[in-house]
């Protein structure tokens, strides 16, 4: 299989982040139980794991395996990083399952219900309040596993204490820009909302994703060479390469989001339109659509008691519309205009691992 040595190469990642996490002396003082449990949740259930392993590769194509080995607990933390993000963000949306079982704030309401004989309402107050602590809780682990990466004598302690800055400053400030600007585009219509057109709606998709996605690869490129030079030209490049790369990924992420199963997704088939994302699909869609397409789609989109039939209807005008197509096109030029950057740094096997996540995106089939 063509893309067989990234999959491998993934599921080592995920093992080794397992590893790393159970071992770590943090959980001891994850209390109460309905903290721990929810700490763990969505770290326990499979996943990509996509941004630690472009923190690795990115490491090991600057550094080599040894560099790669030491940039573990750094992986960690983006990886707890990422996932305190969607603790938050299935809050925001709602949303009731994750990764294939059932969101947080929707696992505590349950075992509220059974172990506090809570009545439902309070229960479901009891799941959010939780699920926002837990998120805390995991975005404090985050930095903690950052100063594990810097208490590691062949790191450099200055290089690990500017990542954590980074992450704390730019990228969580515009990862918070691009998921209020998420919110505020759900609750209206795009008529209602002259000012956004395609850019401005990838730039969101930027800031929710991408930024992530390019600290991943300036930490992994950093930790690589154990230099603080965020100017370094290699760094640089795979900073680039990553940032590009994230864009993409959402675009096809949003894909997926309309065409996937529920198994695939692991959340309800078509919640991406019952919540009301705008995406460049639905503003192709609509600017391509007759008046009465138009009300269709504005129907069912944001409408969280849209039926499985008028959700179908609303793909089927996905493709016939040009959103779909429009987005793998857009999806593609990101990652042809990536892939040059991985030009300046040397041949290595994490450097072939790294084109091919890009290859793969660019190929992926929905």
């Amino acid at each position: 299989m063509q893309y067989q040595e990234l999959f491998d190469y993934l599921g080592e990642v995920e093992k080794r982040l397992a590893g790393f996490l159970r071992a770590s002396d943090v959980p001891k003082y994850f209390n109460p139980e309905d903290i721990s449990e929810s700490v763990f949740s969505y770290i326990g259930r499979p996943a990509k794991r996509l941004r630690p392993a472009v923190l690795l590769m990115a490491s090991g194509a600057l550094g080599g395996p040894q560099r790669e080995r030491l940039s573990l607990p750094a992986a960690a933390g983006v990886e707890l990083f990422h996932t305190w993000t969607l603790v938050h963000d299935d809050l925001i949306d709602h949303d009731t399952l994750r990764r294939g079982g059932p969101t947080v704030h929707e696992a505590v309401r349950g075992r509220a219900r059974v172990r506090e004989a809570l009545p439902d309402h309070l229960a479901a107050e009891y799941g959010r309040n939780v699920a926002i602590l837990t998120g805390d809780v995991q975005h404090g682990w985050s930095i903690a596993s950052f100063a594990d990466c810097g208490l590691q004598p062949e790191v450099n302690g200055a290089l690990v204490l500017k990542l954590i800055k980074h992450l704390q400053s730019y990228v969580l400030d515009n990862l918070i820009f691009g998921e209020v600007l998420d919110v505020r585009y759900g609750m209206r219509k795009l008529a209602e909302l002259p000012e956004v057109d395609e850019a401005k709606i990838v730039e969101m998709l930027w800031l929710k994703t991408g930024v992530l996605y390019e600290f991943a690869g300036m930490a992994g490129a950093l930790l690589g060479k154990n230099t603080d030079d965020f100017e370094d030209d290699e760094v640089q490049a795979v900073t680039h390469f990553a940032s590009k790369c994230g864009t993409a990924f959402q675009l096809q992420d949003d894909i997926l989001g309309i065409l996937g199963d529920e198994a695939t997704l692991g959340k309800p088939v078509g919640s991406d339109i019952r919540e009301g994302k705008k995406t460049v699909i639905v503003y192709e869609t609509l600017r391509n659509g007759t008046e009465a397409q138009r009300k269709t789609v504005l129907s069912a989109l944001g409408n969280r008691s849209a039926t499985a039939q008028e959700v179908q209807v609303v793909k089927q005008l996905f493709y016939d519309l040009n959103g779909i197509r429009r987005t793998k096109e857009l999806a593609g030029r990101y990652i042809e205009e990536a892939i040059p950057y991985l030009d300046l740094i040397p041949e290595s096997p994490y450097k072939h691992k790294l084109l091919l996540w890009a290859n793969y995106m660019l190929d992926r089939k929905f």
